[in-house]
């Protein structure tokens, strides 16, 4: 029932599965707000079957579900990226007594949520009016994700964190074999990469989470992520230029809203422009850059696009 939905009746199930953790939400088909939102570990998709009959069975009357997926989507199905786990809408229907199931790429949900979020509730590193209707939504945080939304109806998911990283000047530092750990670009644009960076100037072990709250007092940990901010943004001016999103660069996700206390606009920006000719760098300043302040885009995304679909 995907193309001929009939929304009588009106709640819908929520459920982010993301590299790390999964994120699960009710909501009504209508609302922008979102209710009984909880958090778990990601190993709990050993039963997931099980996890999706309770919920159903705990929160009655529920006939519509939407699923946001780290991965690429291909024919309704995605095949996890960094997990071996795969969710098709019509084996979700057989399965369970739904009237309609909707998968999305995690950053295809973020691309329809675009809408909801309020600017002035954004951290800006360049706030301009820019210049036509295409955004670029991106975060580094598992792996990178990131899509382009136009005119804030047709949303594109991309695989760029998948991409060749082609940028040696970054890596001038480097020894051969580090360099040879950056071959792709969440390779160094993640949770991840900010751990390899740290233990590359280090020669210690640290999560993310760790190298963040260490930044005061921790010399390698602050020499991490200002690589880290570096890195991200000469890359993010690479992206601006193969998408002209001049509507907007929007930042999502926890490990960018962590660490945005530690971005020096002024730095960014020159890092951002550097090395371009003046027409290239007059265009790329005019495009709005900021971050995203909102937990859980990918609920609130999923439920803007199902309010989409009861609009038509």
């Amino acid at each position: 029932m995907n193309s001929q939905d009939s929304f009588s009746d009106k709640k819908v199930l929520l459920i982010d599965i993301g590299g790390t953790n999964i994120r699960i939400a009710t909501a009504d088909i209508g609302s922008n707000e979102i209710n009984n939102a909880s958090k778990q570990n990601l190993d709990c998709l050993d039963s997931f079957d099980e996890i999706i009959q309770n919920l159903l069975s705990k929160y009655q009357n529920i006939k519509h579900i939407v699923f946001s997926v780290a991965g690429p989507k291909v024919h309704q199905s995605i095949s996890m990226t960094n997990r071996d786990f795969e969710i098709d809408e019509k084996i979700i229907l057989k399965k369970f007594d739904l009237d309609s199931c909707h998968i999305l790429n995690d950053w295809e949900s973020i691309g329809h949520g675009l809408s909801l979020f309020n600017t002035n509730e954004m951290t800006f590193i360049n706030k301009y009016d820019g210049f036509n209707q295409t955004s670029l939504v991106i975060g580094p945080g598992t792996g990178l994700g990131a899509a382009l939304v136009i005119e804030n109806k047709i949303v594109l998911p991309t695989e760029i964190g998948n991409c060749l990283l082609t940028l040696p000047k970054l890596f001038e530092d480097f020894e051969p074999a580090d360099i040879k750990k950056f071959n792709i670009i969440e390779s160094i644009l993640s949770g991840g990469g900010l751990k390899k960076i740290y233990e590359i100037f280090s020669n210690q072990e640290k999560s993310s989470e760790e190298i963040v709250s260490s930044f005061n007092n921790d010399e390698f940990s602050q020499k991490a992520i200002n690589f880290f901010l570096n890195s991200f943004s000469q890359i993010l001016s690479e992206l601006a230029l193969a998408y002209m999103p001049g509507n907007g660069i929007f930042i999502a996700g926890g490990l960018m809203r962590s660490i945005r206390q530690f971005i020096d606009n002024e730095i960014f920006m020159k890092n951002f422009l550097i090395n371009r000719k003046s027409i290239h760098a007059n265009i790329l300043s005019q495009m709005p850059i900021a971050i995203i302040n909102q937990e859980m885009t990918c609920l609130h995304g999923c439920l803007n696009f199902i309010n989409k679909i009861n609009k038509r």
